[in-house]
């Protein structure tokens, strides 16, 4: 797969005839992939143009919003389904453009565009003053078509918000039915206090993530790529409300692996939330329950498939 990055201005113009799909894409949910399965059926050279940052760190600075993926994430995702091109743009540089002016100076100029596949919801342009019915007309006077994919519906629209809401609440299987795959999330293993250890549960803690959503606090089986291998993990979110704590942590407790991972990139792959995060009155009572956790994840994970 090839990636295009820097100011459009400066992208080698692709051969035409292309099909391009727009949208910020975060997740790759199944929706997404509806989109890529009609603009992969085209027999074209198959296109996609997504935004970083995320256009609302843009309409609305220092809002940051949490991400289902990062960029490398989305990259990889695209790699993964069979996209040839990946045109990454900041949103900063084209949204003075009026709507005709993105379809000359985009998707026409630089990106080749025979055929263009969106969302229904899809608008563009300086003050969002582009919609589908535009970009049709738009079509028609400079020689391209336009595929308009309906949104697909799960008890409800699926969406990029409504899977981070999922996420944040802790829901990371509901989550994972609308993605198409289970919620990940990296970070580094950095030092922490042992207490984890002195209890018997000894854990690699990650650094939270900033750009990430984080799932809501509490107890979850978890799949640790650790680099060579997929571990099983019970993996603790919270603060430790026992021992008075309030720094937000990400602690996973590894079965049957005791190597050092200081220093490197752990990956989770959140499986199922078991509970939420107790102030229990003992530590005792905590040992009794985190014993029953990772039993619990055990059996959880015997059951479930290292990936999916």
């Amino acid at each position: 797969m090839r990636t295009v990055r820097g100011r459009y201005e400066t992208w080698e113009a692709l051969a035409r005839p292309t099909a391009v799909a727009v949208g910020v894409f975060d997740g790759v949910h199944i929706g997404h992939r509806h989109i890529l399965e009609h603009l992969k059926a085209q027999s074209l050279q198959s296109v996609v143009l997504t935004f970083e940052p995320h256009p609302a760190e843009v309409l609305a600075p220092g809002t940051n919003p949490r991400l289902i993926t990062t960029i490398e994430e989305r990259l990889a995702l695209f790699e993964g389904v069979g996209i040839d091109v990946v045109a990454v743009v900041d949103l900063a540089e084209i949204r003075h453009l009026q709507p005709e002016e993105f379809v000359s100076r985009v998707l026409l100029s630089r990106l080749g565009a025979a055929h263009v596949v969106v969302g229904s919801d899809f608008q563009f342009g300086r003050d969002r003053a582009g919609d589908c019915e535009f970009l049709i007309e738009s079509g028609r006077r400079n020689g391209f078509d336009v595929e308009v994919v309906g949104l697909i519906e799960a008890e409800g629209v699926i969406s990029s918000s409504r899977i981070r809401g999922l996420i944040e609440r802790g829901d990371v299987a509901g989550a994972a039915l609308l993605l198409g795959s289970r919620y990940r999330l990296s970070g580094v293993v950095v030092p922490g206090d042992q207490r984890g250890k002195d209890l018997g549960f000894p854990t690699a803690n990650l650094k939270p993530p900033d750009r990430k959503v984080i799932p809501g606090n509490g107890i979850y089986a978890v799949w640790a790529d650790v680099g060579r291998e997929l571990i099983g993990a019970a993996v603790n979110v919270g603060t430790r409300p026992t021992f008075g704590g309030t720094e937000l942590l990400i602690e996973a407790h590894l079965l049957d692996f005791a190597e050092d991972l200081y220093g490197t990139t752990v990956t989770l792959e959140f499986v199922a939330r078991l509970r939420p995060e107790h102030e229990f009155a003992s530590v005792e009572e905590l040992v009794e329950a985190m014993t029953g956790d990772v039993a619990r994840v055990r059996r959880l994970l015997e059951s479930s498939p290292v990936s999916g």
